[in-house]
């Protein structure tokens, strides 16, 4: 019985994600993606019209996974609401290490003339805009101080994440198990916590 549409398309997206990382973006074929989901090739044409949009829907594939990640803790606290996420960053991407880790890396490193670049940094902006919108609810609430830069703010915590997913990606694991990742998430909320707030 064939897939529906919409299935098909999610099948899709996510094997070309998983391919990604394992060969690059130069090394993700319409063949290779065909041959992973189990259809031929000319049939990928009735999800896709070309390879250029099979990779986008990929990278919207991976921007959803990492919102799923933004909007796994529902902690009305802000400031707690940040730590339980960076808490959960290490063990829910390497979960997803293959659809998540890895093809991130490759989109980044895809350079900018393949015009992946700019449409990765697009995503990435809407990650961080998450960010953004935690830190200022947190001000509101008085958990996080007022007086900070709320950019500055989210790239050290976004930044933060990518140091955990590069490590994950070098085999550096020591960085997340001997707890120098939370360490470093401790330093970040220490400093945009108001007196209250801080543990």
């Amino acid at each position: 019985m064939a897939k529906p549409r919409g299935d098909r398309r999610q099948q899709i997206a996510d094997a070309t994600l998983k391919i990604v990382g394992e060969y690059g973006v130069q090394g993700t074929t319409m063949a290779r993606v065909a041959q992973k989901v189990g259809i031929s090739g000319p049939a990928l044409y009735k999800h896709f019209a070309n390879r250029a949009e099979m990779l986008e829907a990929a990278m919207d594939l991976l921007l959803e996974r990492v919102v799923s990640w933004l909007d796994s803790s529902t902690n009305p606290n802000a400031l707690e609401r940040l730590r339980e996420l960076g808490y959960r960053h290490a063990s829910s991407m390497a979960a997803n290490y293959e659809g998540v880790v890895a093809p991130l890396f490759e989109f980044a490193a895809s350079g900018p003339r393949s015009h992946l670049t700019e449409q990765m940094a697009r995503r990435q902006r809407a990650a961080l805009q998450k960010f953004i919108d935690i830190i200022a609810e947190g001000q509101r609430q008085g958990t996080i101080r007022g007086d900070i830069d709320i950019e500055v703010a989210a790239w050290s915590l976004i930044g933060l994440t990518w140091v955990e997913n590069f490590a994950m990606l070098e085999g550096l694991n020591e960085f997340i198990a001997d707890g120098t990742s939370t360490r470093m998430l401790e330093g970040i909320l220490a400093t945009i916590a108001t007196p209250a707030a801080a543990p």
